[in-house]
């Protein structure tokens, strides 16, 4: 085979001349071999530093994962191919297809395809139902790959355990948690209400300096999965969670926090009596809803008013969106700062 053969000191310079000239084979790795390198070529043209010879070895192919395209152009039209969603939400281990209704009776195939573009999935599996209920779960069906709904997602430094079906936990609210984190100030106390498999409280706990953060969730399978997250993540000295409804558990708290988070998108205004009467002047609260553009302002209008009802006006801080839920619909974050 065709290579520039090169000391290994020149290795550098050869390869970005290579590259600039377009004559890498770039479908096989370079060998090195008692302090020399071969670099594989298309074809043979005068290399400076570098002797052109015919090897009598063969290269070791460059092992490329195939794009999702390549895996289905015989299965799949263009056109059906153009209809896949190009992002996927991934969980740990676990890759969630939402599928086009035309494309259903393909799901199987496609998913087998997905599991081979990315070696860090073992699961596939398709959304059977969106969130629903009062602790917000998902159904799920496993297409391809390990059998199981159970995984550990990595995330801003931590391993969050969780099963899909049994708490809810959305892993592009990633970036959000790391936002909230970095607000946070020194020997802050912190309240996570609504606090799931404790995404927020490890995030937070990992990525600041507060002093103590609290966890209220009333779904006593995902606060198992909480208990055990904070010990996986080492964190059994500034996170405390709590199993129940956050009426009846937040009451027994005796102290007021410098930050309160409510990660309750659909109905979490309900819940702002609460958070305020353990709200201290100055105590920023993340309160979160689905909303569309054009409601973002209105509801932003609203809750002021419901928290100048209840005796603790607030001033609006930021307005973020952070996740969209449907198309229009957003997840949108509203910071705000109690004013007495």
């Amino acid at each position: 085979m065709l290579a520039a053969y090169t000391e290994l000191k020149n290795a550098e310079k050869v390869k970005i001349y290579l590259v600039k000239k377009k004559i890498l084979d770039n479908h096989h790795l370079p060998v090195k071999e008692f302090g020399k390198i071969y670099f594989p070529l298309i074809k043979n043209i005068k290399v400076q530093n570098a002797e052109i010879v015919n090897t009598r070895f063969s290269f070791p192919e460059n092992e490329r994962p195939l794009t999702i395209d390549e895996l289905l152009k015989d299965t799949l039209t263009k056109k059906e191919l153009g209809l896949l969603p190009r992002s996927q939400e991934i969980v740990g281990e676990i890759m969630i297809l939402e599928i086009p209704e035309s494309l259903q009776d393909k799901e199987k195939l496609i998913a087998e395809a997905y599991l081979k573009t990315n070696k860090n999935i073992k699961t596939v599996v398709k959304k059977d139902e969106f969130h629903s209920g009062i602790y917000r779960t998902r159904k799920v069906r496993v297409l391809a790959g390990k059998r199981s709904k159970e995984t550990i997602h990595h995330e801003n430094g931590v391993k969050i355990k969780l099963h899909l079906e049994k708490t809810y936990f959305s892993a592009r609210s990633g970036n959000e948690r790391l936002r909230i984190a970095k607000q946070v100030k020194n020997k802050e106390e912190i309240l996570v209400m609504f606090s799931g498999a404790a995404p927020y409280p490890l995030v937070l706990a990992k990525n600041s300096s507060a002093k103590m953060i609290y966890g209220v969730e009333l779904n006593l399978l995902a606060h198992q999965y909480a208990l055990g997250n904070v010990y996986l993540n080492n964190l059994n000295d500034k996170i405390a969670i709590f199993h129940g409804d956050v009426r009846k558990i937040i009451p027994k708290i005796k102290k007021n926090f410098d930050r309160i988070v409510m990660p309750l998108p659909k109905t979490g205004e309900e819940f702002l009596d609460i958070a305020l009467r353990k709200a201290k002047k100055n105590t920023i609260i993340h309160l979160y809803a689905f909303l569309e553009e054009k409601e973002i302002n209105k509801y932003a209008l609203k809750i002021k008013k419901i928290c100048t009802g209840l005796k603790h006006p607030v001033e609006v801080l930021r307005k973020v969106k952070c996740g969209q839920f449907s198309p229009g619909t957003f997840r949108v974050c509203f910071d705000l700062k109690v004013l007495k």
